[in-house]
C-alpha cells in the first residue's frame, strides 16, 4: 500500500485464520464487501523475521510454532482434529473458577454440523464410534468414556480457500500488514489503522471482525482503548485476561497383553480421507464427585519401555515441514530415534504392532486472570505502539488436579483384564515437560455482560456497536478438544448473524 492510502469495504476481518476464513464463508455466499488484513506473508518460515514480536515473561510454550503468523492463519500447520466441546464444557461448573457460556451446546449445534461440513465434507453432528489403540481398555472402566476425534487428511488450510476467492474476486486481502489501532467516536469504530513496509494506511468499513488470535486481539484492543485524552469505551476488565491452553504431553505408559497396531478409521465414512482416533474422557458423574477438570487422554502406540522424551517431542508439535526444522530438532532427531519413529507412524501407512501404549494427556486448563495478555511497558512496534506482553501461567490448582486425574486413571487401569502392566512416571515430569497445545484461548471471553466478560453472546465487543471478535479468544474455558471445530462454528454462526444484521 502506498503510504496514506484508504481502502474502504463493507466488512473488514483482521486476520486470515480458522475464525477469520468461518465468517467469511457466510458472507461470501450472501456478497458482502470483505476486506482481510493478514499481518504476515503469503508463506512464512523459520528463517524470516516474525511478522509480530511478543514479550514472553511467563511460562514458555514449549513448542516450535505456536501462531500461525501467514496467511491462513493457524490453519498452515493446523493436524487436522475435529471434535466439538462437550455439553458439561458450556455449564457453570463451581469447582472450574469462572467457568460457564453465555450460550449451550445446543445453540452450536447446527454450527458444529456447518463447521464439519465446511472442514471435513461430513454433516454429522459429532464423529461416529471407532476403535483404536488400547480403547476397549479404558471404555472397559468404570469412570472413562471413549471419545472419537475425526480429522481430514490432508488438513484443512485456509489458505487455498482465501486464494480461491480473491482469484475469483469476491474477497480482497492485504498481507505483510499489522492492524495497529481502531479509532472510533462514541463506541462505533469507523476507521482502522495499519501499519506496512514502515508506512501507514487506513481501513474504512461499516463493521469490523477481529480474528488475530488470542494473543494479538487483546494487544489490537488494548492499544486501542489506551489514549486518555480521547472518549473511549470502558476497557473490559477481562480483557487480555484468561490466557488458558491445553497444557500437553505424554506421561506413563500401558502395557496391554495383547498388541494393537494400525491406524483407525471412520466406519462406514465416505470420504476416504476422513479417519478418526479414540480419546477417552472422565465421566461427567465422575467429573463432578471428584470435581476435576474434563482433561482427555490418548493411547498411542509405543516402541519400547522407556519413556517419551517429552520435551524433545513436544518441540516439534508447531512444525510444518522442513522449513520450520531448527539445530535443535536434528539433533533431537539423532538423540531420540523415538521421534523419527513417531513421525514416519504418524505421516505413512504403517501397521507395526505394539504392546506398548504411550499415554498422551490434552489437559483442561483452568481459567486464571492472573494468565494473561497485556501491553509492554517497554517494548514497540516499528510504528511505535506497545507489543503484547505475555504472561502464560499454570497455576498449583492446575497441577494438583491433573495429579489426582492421573491416580484415578492408574487406579482404573490397574488389574484390568487386557492390562499387563503399567509405568506411572513422577508429576514431577508432567511439571518439567508439559507444553502449549499452541491453543491459545480465553484473552477476551464471552460473557452474558462487561462484569464477566468481554464480548456478549454473538461475540459483539461490549462498548462498541460495530467491532466483533472471531478467534479463541472468546472462549471462557478451554474444555479439552482441540478447539478448531467450536472456533468454525462459532465463526459461521457470527457470519450469519451479521447477514441478518444487513436484512
Amino acid at each position: 500500500m502506498k503510504p496514506d492510502t484508504t481502502l474502504r469495504t463493507d466488512i473488514c476481518i483482521v486476520g486470515t485464520g480458522m475464525g477469520a476464513i468461518s465468517v467469511a464463508n457466510s458472507l461470501v455466499g450472501a456478497g458482502r464487501s470483505v476486506l482481510f488484513i493478514e499481518t504476515g506473508p503469503i508463506r512464512a518460515s523459520r528463517r524470516d523475521r516474525p511478522a509480530l514480536h511478543i514479550e514472553n515473561v511467563g511460562r514458555p510454550f514449549g513448542i516450535s510454532t505456536s501462531r500461525g503468523l501467514e496467511v491462513g492463519g493457524g490453519t498452515a500447520f493446523w493436524h487436522g482434529v475435529c471434535a466439538p466441546l462437550d455439553e458439561q464444557d458450556f455449564l457453570e461448573r463451581p469447582w472450574i473458577p469462572h467457568s460457564g457460556w453465555p450460550i449451550g451446546r445446543s445453540d452450536l449445534a447446527p454450527w458444529y454440523a456447518v463447521a464439519l461440513d465446511f472442514l471435513c465434507g461430513a454433516s454429522q453432528d459429532g464423529p461416529g464410534g471407532t476403535d483404536g489403540p488400547g480403547s476397549s481398555a479404558l471404555q472397559g472402566t468404570d469412570v472413562f468414556d471413549a471419545k472419537t476425534y475425526r480429522f481430514r487428511s490432508p488438513p484443512f488450510r485456509g489458505k487455498e480457500t482465501l486464494r480461491r476467492w480473491c482469484d475469483q474476486g469476491l474477497v480482497r486481502c492485504v498481507y505483510h500488514s499489522t492492524a495497529l489501532q481502531l479509532l472510533q467516536e462514541h463506541g462505533r469504530s469507523h476507521t482502522l489503522v495499519v501499519g506496512s513496509g514502515g508506512h501507514r494506511f487506513t481501513v474504512k468499513a461499516d463493521r469490523f471482525v477481529i480474528a488475530a488470535g488470542a494473543l494479538e486481539t487483546p494487544r489490537l484492543l488494548l492499544n486501542s482503548l489506551r489514549k486518555p485524552d480521547v472518549p473511549l469505551p470502558a476497557t473490559p476488565w477481562w480483557l487480555g485476561r484468561n490466557l488458558i491452553d491445553h497444557p500437553a504431553g505424554y506421561l506413563s505408559q500401558v502395557t496391554f497383553h495383547r498388541p494393537f497396531a494400525g491406524k483407525p478409521g471412520v466406519e462406514g465414512e465416505s470420504a476416504p480421507e476422513v479417519q478418526a482416533f479414540p480419546g477417552f474422557m472422565l465421566r461427567g458423574e465422575v467429573q463432578r464427585t471428584r470435581q476435576l477438570p474434563n482433561h482427555a487422554v490418548f493411547v498411542r502406540k509405543g516402541i519400547s519401555r522407556r519413556p517419551v522424551p517429552n520435551k524433545a517431542v513436544m518441540s516439534f508439535l508447531g512444525v510444518r515441514g522442513p522449513r520450520d526444522v531448527a539445530l535443535s530438532h536434528l539433533k533431537s532427531l539423532v538423540r531420540h530415534p523415538y521421534i523419527i519413529w513417531r513421525i514416519a507412524h504418524q505421516k505413512l501407512p504403517l501397521s507395526a504392532r505394539s504392546r506398548y501404549g504411550d499415554l498422551f494427556f490434552m489437559t483442561e486448563q483452568l481459567p486464571n486472570p492472573h494468565s494473561q495478555v497485556s501491553l509492554s511497558a517497554k517494548s514497540r512496534d516499528e510504528f511505535g505502539f506497545p507489543i503484547a506482553r505475555v504472561n502464560w501461567r499454570l497455576s498449583d490448582q492446575d497441577i494438583a488436579m491433573f495429579a489426582e486425574y492421573h491416580e484415578l486413571l492408574m487406579s482404573s487401569l490397574r488389574g484390568h483384564d487386557e492390562v499387563r502392566g503399567l509405568r506411572s512416571d513422577p508429576l514431577a515430569r508432567w511439571e518439567d515437560t508439559v507444553a502449549s497445545a499452541a491453543h491459545h484461548l480465553g484473552t477476551a471471553r464471552m460473557g452474558s455482560s462487561a462484569r464477566d466478560g468481554v464480548v456478549d453472546r454473538n461475540l459483539k465487543v461490549f462498548g462498541f456497536d460495530n467491532v466483533w471478535i472471531s478467534d479463541g479468544s472468546v472462549f471462557p474455558t478451554a474444555g479439552s478438544v482441540n478447539p478448531s471445530l467450536t472456533i468454525c462454528a462459532l465463526g459461521h454462526r457470527l457470519g450469519a448473524h451479521l447477514n441478518r444484521m444487513r436484512a
